[in-house]
C-alpha cells in the first residue's frame, strides 16, 4: 500500500474514533436525562371553632383540606415505554410537627412498573375505595367532606398491598388490589383484604364503583369479614358538577361494629377563575338500629396564586339515637349530641 493510502486511512480511523465517542457521550447523556426524582408536599393550618350540645373549644386546626405532606418521588425511563417508579408521602401534623400515626411514611409507601400492559404496585397503597370517596367529594377536603363520615368502617390506607391497573380502554381502567394483613403475625390473617375497582372518565362523566372484602381479626372476641360497596361518580353540567355516591358495608363474623349505609349528594363550581365553591350533603344509617346522623359541609377555596388557597369550611352534624358522628379532628360528642365546626385556613403546596 502506498503511503498516500495509509495516511488517508489513518484520518479515516481517527474521524470514526472521534464520532463513536460522540455517540457514547450523547447515550450516557441521554440515560441520565431519562432518570427524575423530585421532592414536592404541602403545608395546611388554620383556625376552627367546634362545638357540641354541650361543650365547645377553639384549636389550631391542621390538615383541615388534607394532611400536611412530604414528599419524594422519581420515574427511570425504561424505554419502549416501560417506566420504574416510586413515591414516599410522609404525612404530617402543622401544629405539632408530628408524623401522622407514628409512621415516618403514614401516607404511600411504594415501587412500581407501568408500561403497555398496565401498572403494578407494591408497599403501603390507597385504598380503592378512599380514592373514589375522597377524589370524587365535592371539596375533596377532610373538613367538609362528607366522605368522613364513612372513615371508621374502612381503612383509607393497607399496609403489605399489591394492585394491578390495567391500560386505560377508552376512558375505563380496572384494578385489583390484594393487601397480604399482618404478615408479621403467623397465622393471622388481620387486614387481609381485596378489592376490585373499576374507574370510568370521559367527557363529561367520572364513575368509580369498588367492590371490598377484609378481615379483622382480634382473638378470642373478634373475627369478622367486612363487605363493602361503593360507587361515586361526577358529572360536569359546564356551568357546576354535580356529585353522587353510595357507600354499603356488611359483616359477617362475631364482634362486628353496627353496619351501616351512607349517601351523599353535592355540588361544586367555580365562580372565577380564583374562587370554588361547594356544598354536600351526606346521611349515615345505621343497620338495625335508630342510629343516625345527617351532615352539611359548606366551603369556598380561593386561589392566591398556583400553591397558595386560603379557605373557609363549615359543617353541621345532627345525630339522631345514639350516634356520635364528630367534627373532623373536633369534639367527640355524646351519644345523640349534635356538633357543628367552622373554620378559616391556608394550605401552600411546593
Amino acid at each position: 500500500m502506498n503511503p498516500s493510502c495509509r495516511k488517508l486511512l489513518r484520518r479515516h480511523s481517527r474521524v470514526r474514533q472521534v464520532m463513536l465517542s460522540a455517540a457514547v457521550a450523547s447515550t450516557c447523556s441521554s440515560a441520565f436525562a431519562q432518570s427524575a426524582v423530585s421532592v414536592s408536599g404541602a403545608v395546611d393550618a388554620g383556625i376552627a371553632y367546634v362545638k357540641t350540645d354541650s361543650a365547645s373549644q377553639m384549636q389550631l386546626a391542621t390538615g383541615s383540606i388534607a394532611a400536611s405532606s412530604l414528599v419524594f418521588q422519581g420515574t427511570e425511563n425504561l424505554g419502549r415505554g416501560y417506566n420504574a417508579f416510586f413515591l414516599l408521602r410522609t404525612l404530617f401534623f402543622t401544629d405539632t410537627g408530628e408524623v401522622s400515626a407514628n409512621r415516618l411514611y403514614g401516607s404511600e409507601s411504594k415501587v412500581g412498573l407501568s408500561g403497555p400492559q398496565g401498572r403494578i404496585e407494591a408497599g403501603r397503597l390507597f385504598n380503592p375505595t378512599h380514592q373514589a370517596l375522597v377524589f370524587k367529594s365535592p371539596s375533596q377536603s377532610n373538613f367538609a367532606g362528607a366522605f368522613n363520615m364513612a372513615i371508621g368502617g374502612y381503612q383509607p390506607y393497607w399496609n403489605d398491598s399489591l394492585r394491578y391497573t390495567t391500560p386505560n380502554f377508552h376512558g375505563a381502567t380496572l384494578a385489583v388490589q390484594h393487601s397480604f394483613g399482618d404478615t408479621g403475625v403467623s397465622g393471622n390473617n388481620n387486614a387481609a383484604g381485596t378489592a376490585y375497582a373499576i374507574n370510568y372518565d370521559l367527557g363529561k362523566l367520572s364513575l368509580s364503583g369498588i367492590y371490598e372484602t377484609v378481615s379483622t381479626v382480634a382473638l378470642p372476641a373478634v373475627n369478622y369479614r367486612a363487605k363493602r360497596s361503593t360507587v361515586m361518580g361526577v358529572y360536569d353540567f359546564g356551568f357546576m358538577k354535580a356529585h353522587a355516591g353510595f357507600f354499603n358495608e356488611n359483616h359477617g363474623g362475631v364482634g362486628a361494629p353496627l353496619e351501616f349505609n351512607l349517601a351523599i349528594l353535592g355540588v361544586s363550581k367555580v365562580v372565577t377563575g380564583a374562587l370554588r365553591v361547594t356544598a354536600e350533603y351526606g346521611h349515615k344509617d345505621f343497620k338495625n338500629s335508630s342510629n343516625q346522623a345527617n351532615y352539611v359541609g359548606l366551603a369556598a377555596f380561593y386561589s392566591l396564586s398556583k400553591r397558595t388557597t386560603l379557605y373557609s369550611q363549615i359543617n353541621l352534624i345532627h345525630n339522631g339515637g345514639a350516634a356520635q358522628q364528630g367534627v373532623y379532628r373536633g369534639i367527640v360528642p355524646r351519644p345523640g349530641e349534635n356538633t357543628s365546626g367552622y373554620l378559616v385556613g391556608m394550605r401552600h403546596t411546593f
